[in-house]
């Protein structure tokens, strides 16, 4: 039996949970739990990066530090 190559799978996969985290986080932000919001943005980054998507991944990075740094202002 030969092996089958999932790896299409595993990428969809991938993008698929970092939206689903995106959305989660700005529910999060919405009710201004920003800790939370980060930790999210956090988790979809690194699924935006393992399926190579490297624009989707920079922009949860940069909105990241933007809640970042309204926590560390206490905003």
């Amino acid at each position: 039996m030969p092996i089958e190559d999932t790896s299409s799978q595993f990428i969809e996969f991938y993008k698929k949970k970092a939206r689903n985290l995106v959305e989660i986080a700005m529910n999060h932000y919405k009710n201004r739990e920003l800790k939370k919001s980060c930790e999210l943005l956090s988790q979809a980054y690194t699924f935006y990066k393992k399926a190579g998507e490297s624009d989707n991944a920079e922009q949860v990075k940069k909105r990241f530090e933007e809640i970042k740094a309204e926590l560390k202002s206490g905003v």
